[in-house]
């Protein structure tokens, strides 16, 4: 079925929360940055999303389909995924800066995700007929570019750092679509706390291969670990669960496109948090990419209604 109106209006309500949210992991992640391992950022956050989600899972009656997913290869994969995300999103961060990584996740949600949707899914093809649609994805991409090529506001993407450039908006892309494609059949809270608490479990494993090692994840001060703990329940529980309510709402590609607002919170806290201003082009970019979704963004993106009971998932939350 189509969204109505109040519906559609619900989901962009939602899906620009969770834009801010997300665009506030940045703000968390260099405050933290100073005194706090780069293993216990990456680590730490996964944690205290998924056992929140893993609460709330329960609270809701998921609490099998939570326990049902640990022995699922699909589940593991997006483990794998969510891992991918965070660890080329903090290097991101820590290299080329907030406004950066923002356009290159933004380029994940708004070019990627649409393509793998209908690629893989075979989903929504009909858009790629539409002028309006290929012109915001071509705007996306060029905002994303003017950005990356005329930012660096902390430091420029060279070296190894260059691989970050085609891993971070792949991996936001697969963890989201294959996560939201999931959820028609298995309750989005029990997803998500299976995800990052695999994801947590599996950066554990790897801490002492990581920058900060192991011993780091024992070392913070009690302003660290409050940040550490917010930064969790803000961007790894409240943003992503806003964000697919949203996709129950109105759809993926919608709610993905929507989420060209991250970058424009980042460019404001940025600024006016951090400090960081960005050259005139690397702000340049921002707008253009932000037009580039606006385009993206007409037209119908239908919703699908989860199905739990039919396949002997948890009851709906």
């Amino acid at each position: 079925m189509v969204p109505g109106s109040r519906g559609r209006s619900a989901a962009i309500l939602l899906a620009t929360v969770a834009a801010f949210l997300w665009a506030t992991y940045y703000v968390f992640v260099l405050w933290l940055a100073p005194s706090t391992s780069a293993s216990t950022v990456l680590i730490g956050p996964f944690l205290v999303g998924g056992g929140l989600f893993a609460l709330y899972a329960v609270a809701k009656g998921q609490g099998a389909a939570f326990c049902r997913l640990w022995t699922d290869p699909a589940a593991w994969l997006r483990i794998l995924c969510a891992v991918g995300m965070q660890i080329s999103t903090l290097a991101a961060t820590y290299t080329a800066g907030p406004i950066d990584t923002s356009l290159l996740a933004l380029i994940g949600d708004v070019v990627v995700a649409p393509i793998v949707l209908m690629l893989l899914y075979l989903e929504g093809r009909d858009r790629l007929r539409s002028r309006e649609f290929i012109a915001g994805l071509s705007l996306s991409v060029v905002g994303g570019a003017l950005t990356i090529v005329g930012g660096h506001a902390i430091a420029p993407i060279a070296g190894w750092a260059v691989l970050i450039l085609p891993v971070l908006p792949i991996s936001v892309a697969l963890y989201f679509v294959t996560t939201a494609r999931a959820a028609r059949s298995v309750p989005i809270s029990a997803l998500n706390a299976q995800a990052f608490l695999g994801a947590g479990i599996v950066l554990l494993v790897l801490s002492p291969a990581l920058p900060g090692g192991a011993s780091g994840l024992w070392t913070l001060s009690i302003t660290s670990t409050g940040l550490l703990v917010a930064l969790g329940a803000v961007t790894f529980f409240l943003a992503p669960l806003c964000y697919f309510l949203a996709v129950e709402k109105a759809g993926l590609i919608l709610t993905a496109l929507l989420m060209a607002s991250i970058p424009v919170f980042t460019l404001a806290l940025s600024v006016g948090v951090l400090g960081i201003v960005p050259t005139l082009l690397g702000a340049l970019g921002v707008p253009v990419a932000l037009l580039g979704a606006i385009f993206a963004i007409q037209g119908n993106h239908p919703p699908w209604t989860p199905d739990y009971g039919s396949r002997g998932g948890a009851r709906a939350g």
